[in-house]
Order: C-alpha cells, then structure tokens, then sequence
C-alpha cells in the first residue's frame, strides 16, 4: 500500500491559482503580448522562474527573463503572505491522513520563499515531512527526472508514492515514472477533467474524498 503522499500546493492545496493565473496573464496583457489558449496549463509545471523564462525565450523577446520574474514575485508576494486561502477542507484532511501513518510532503513550482510563507500563515507546514520548491531540484514538474529524484529523497521507489496535483501534465508525467496519481479538481483545470479523470487513479473533487 502506498503511504508516501506528494502534494502540490498551487490550485491542490491553496486556492491560489486565480492569483498565479491572474498575475502571469495580466503581465502578458499588460505588454500587449499574445499567447495561446493553453497557456496556463503550458505554464504551471514551470513555476514562476520557468514560466518568466518560457515568456522572454518564446512569445517576448524583448523582455528578459529576470525583468519578467521581478513583475511577477513582486506581485505574488502580498498574495502568498496575506490573501491566499486554503482549500476547502484541506487541514482536517492533512491531519486524518498523517494519523493513519502517512507520510506527507509537498512538491510546488513557486517559489521556495511564497511556499513557506504561505503554508506557515496557513498553519499546514509543520504536518509536512518534507516541503520542496522545484528550486531544490533544478527541474520542473514537467521532467520525469524530478519524481524520480523526489522519490529517492525520500528512500523509497517511485511506485510507493502518490502525487496529488491538479495539473494534467504532472500526473502524466508522474505516472510515467511509475507513481500513483491523484488529480485534484481546480477552476483552472476544468476545461481538462475528463482526461484528469481518465489519467489519474483516483479524481478528488473536494478534497475530504482523500480519506479511506
């Protein structure tokens, strides 16, 4: 039985993602650059760094990478540290599971700064056994090479963990790799469910349905 939760924490774990969402496109709009219609789910394995990074490389030559990622940790830092809110029924659900002998740790492409932020204001990080920003592994969630690494931090095989994102692209991604998935719904991602539904092994829409 897997007993080695991973969880995401943007749009999984916080209701965050019309405030990430919300930052990057209006960076975009501001400067007048266009995109594409997928672009959210393009950039959220990415992570802010990545995401500025696939902005001046791809669709805004004219901007640097670090011009574009002060824009956006400016603007993220108020939200995680004063605005953004849990989940519905993520503390209590956290708690059950960490008493039925789970391990649980977290796996988010914000920000190692926001995360912690966040999490201590939320009064969640002290359940976690381990809370990673994809800054610590220097990849995204969309390389199989960070599960793989995750899982061996870990000290246990890849097929021993679950990883709960809301993301379609990191749970193809991690169920490459051989863990179990658990999609978790989010506005964001609505337009995609049904293949979140069809890839992960198990589809929460609140987020008590974790609990056996």
């Amino acid at each position: 039985m897997q007993k080695v939760y991973i969880f995401d924490l943007d749009g999984t774990l916080v209701d965050s993602m019309p405030t990430g969402v919300g930052i990057v496109l209006g960076f975009l709009d501001e400067k007048g650059i266009p995109y594409p219609d997928d672009i959210v789910t393009a950039l959220t394995p990415l992570g802010y760094k990545g995401s500025a990074k696939y902005i001046a490389d791809h669709l805004a030559d004219d901007f640097t990478v670090e011009s574009v990622y002060e824009y956006f940790k400016e603007q993220t830092l108020r939200a995680y540290g004063e605005t953004i809110p849990l989940k519905a029924h993520v503390k209590e659900t956290l708690e059950t599971l960490k008493s039925q002998g789970y391990r649980l740790n977290v796996l988010t492409a914000s920000p190692q700064l926001l995360t912690d932020i966040c999490m201590k204001r939320l009064q969640v990080y002290d359940l976690f056994e381990n809370v990673w920003s994809i800054e610590a592994f220097g990849m995204t969630k969309a390389e199989e090479g960070i599960y793989l690494e995750a899982a061996k931090r870990l000290g246990v095989e890849p097929n021993q963990c679950i990883m709960a994102d809301d993301n379609l692209n990191v749970l193809k991604t991690a169920k490459r790799v051989g863990m179990a998935t658990v999609g978790v719904y989010d506005a964001s991602s609505k337009d995609v469910e049904s293949e979140m539904r069809r890839i992960a092994d198990k589809y929460v829409v609140d987020f008590a349905e974790l609990i056996i």
